[in-house]
């Protein structure tokens, strides 16, 4: 959940999968962008898409993608370690998260960003509006409901 209450992984559902299904298509997801206008995301979303099919079956499944938004590998929900990937983010060290920052550390993991993909990112968390994420913006990310 956000601070504003969205459950993002509710809003998930309803959009990817309307006919409350359990599962979502990648071609659906394909459409979808398409339709959208979001030709130049088109490739790295399925290619994420691609990934979030862990028994490669062609279908993603809701427990597939509660896997990705719940991972127990890591708590992130605890405040050292959000603080510690915070830092990993925040290239310039000014406790904000900018376009640019998300951008290189994006680069540097493997997952280039399009500048405008990098601002639609920013834009989901930034409840002050300011154009970067502080501290408990991005603390927000891992909040459980």
């Amino acid at each position: 959940m956000s601070e504003e209450g969205v459950d993002y992984f509710t809003l998930f559902k309803e959009v990817f999968d309307p006919k409350n299904r359990g599962f979502i298509v990648p071609a659906e997801i394909e459409a979808s962008l398409i339709a959208n206008g979001y030709l130049d995301e088109k490739n790295s979303v399925m290619d994420l898409i691609g990934y979030l099919d862990a028994d490669e079956n062609g279908r993603i499944g809701v427990e597939e993608v509660e896997a990705l938004l719940h991972p127990d590998f890591v708590k992130l929900e605890e405040p050292s370690n959000i603080e510690d990937v915070f830092v990993n983010f925040d290239k310039d060290e000014d406790q904000l998260i900018s376009v640019d920052d998300l951008r290189t550390t994006s680069e540097s993991l493997g997952f280039p960003l399009s500048y405008r993909q990098a601002v639609l990112m920013i834009q989901a968390f930034d409840s002050d509006n300011d154009g970067k994420v502080n501290l408990q913006e991005f603390s927000s990310i891992f909040q459980t409901a």
